[in-house]
């Protein structure tokens, strides 16, 4: 890493720590820390495999150096002021559908990766919706936030293509921004409403999530080394029946499961950090339950976005993040375990 940049990244990094100790959040130090501390533990990992060469080297670099960044950003957004907090969410949400939107051709035989233009108003009111739901998230009015994608913009889409006179592609175009937005503003918004709980939360979240993803490569992998030594049988066809072939044909149900499993049981350090919700503490019993469900839910967004992908016929979503593709490609199981998450505390702890 070039000095200029390891420097700002010491100082963001850096200055985190230090708001968070001015305010004597242990909590969330105890959080952060341990993350800090696989980071450095990834990055002597790299610095081993240049020093011998190895050929993943310059891939697990790139990895690792955007995981910093990235941890090094989030830290900084819900360390600071909760109106930092909700800019950065924000923004990721907006980044997010943007991305996507970038995907998609221009017309039926053209493989240009902009939205269509006689979508630009339909897009733009997409765009527009994102400060609206920032706002209806900040002060809290929970009975618009739930409604106001998948009822009054869902409902709003249509009206605005009646009024445009348009016929031609209208199903397929209308189905397209439908999903855009209820992936990117309502379910990953739900991070907006999260801050309001307490940042804990959204860590608790965001850091399952991520942990998942990483687990289910690595026992997925692990498990793949057990059943090739197998014999043929009931146990090794077990281990190696895939979830979906044609989808992601290395994704299997032993390692989705058990990931989840893994991450049902780290749910519990969570348990003692958590705030005190108006309802009821979180539970260590219904935080496994919870954990369950963000392994699981963040499975099948992997999936359904690895579906998207091949639909459309791109191994990435972007190149935005240098080791893992695009944004997409890091946001796709939160916009799945996210609302999930959101709404099992909402329900047992208010």
């Amino acid at each position: 890493m070039k000095p200029l940049r390891m420097l700002l990244l010491s100082v963001v990094i850096g200055g985190s720590l230090a708001i968070l100790l001015h305010r004597h959040d242990v909590k969330m130090l105890a959080v952060m820390l341990p993350l800090l501390g696989i980071l450095l533990l990834f990055s002597a990992i790299w610095r081993l495999m240049e020093w011998k060469r190895m050929p993943t080297a310059d891939e697990i670099r790139d990895r690792t150096l955007t995981w910093w960044w990235m941890v090094a950003i989030f830290f900084l957004a819900i360390a600071t002021h909760r109106i930092v907090s909700f800019l950065f969410l924000g923004f990721l949400c907006f980044a997010s559908l943007r991305e996507y939107f970038s995907l998609l051709p221009a017309e039926e035989n053209d493989s240009s990766k902009i939205v269509p233009s006689k979508d630009r108003a339909s897009a733009l009111l997409c765009y527009l919706s994102i400060p609206a739901v920032i706002y209806i998230a900040y002060i809290q009015w929970y009975e618009l936030f739930i409604i106001f994608v998948p009822v009054y913009l869902v409902l709003l889409l249509p009206i605005v293509f009646v009024l445009e006179n348009r016929t031609r592609g209208a199903l397929k175009s209308l189905a397209v921004l439908s999903l855009g937005l209820l992936f990117f503003v309502h379910n990953l918004g739900h991070c907006l409403f999260m801050i309001n709980f307490g940042a804990m939360l959204l860590m608790y979240c965001f850091t399952l999530t991520e942990v998942r993803d990483l687990a289910s490569y690595w026992i997925g992998k692990s498990f793949a080394k057990i059943a090739g030594r197998m014999q043929e049988g009931r146990w090794r066809r077990l281990m190696e029946a895939k979830i979906a072939a044609d989808v992601s044909p290395k994704k299997t149900w032993s390692a989705g499961l058990c990931a989840a499993l893994l991450i049902a049981v780290l749910s519990l350090a969570f348990v003692p950090l958590m705030p005190d919700f108006p309802g009821r503490r979180l539970s260590y019993g219904y935080s496994a339950f919870v954990g369950f469900m963000i392994g699981f839910a963040g499975l099948f967004g992997d999936l359904v976005f690895s579906m998207i992908k091949r639909d459309i016929g791109v191994k990435d979503s972007g190149t935005t993040l240098p080791g893992h593709g695009g944004i997409i490609d890091r946001v796709d199981s939160l916009v799945f375990t996210t609302p999930i998450t959101f709404h099992l505390i909402y329900w047992h702890c208010f």
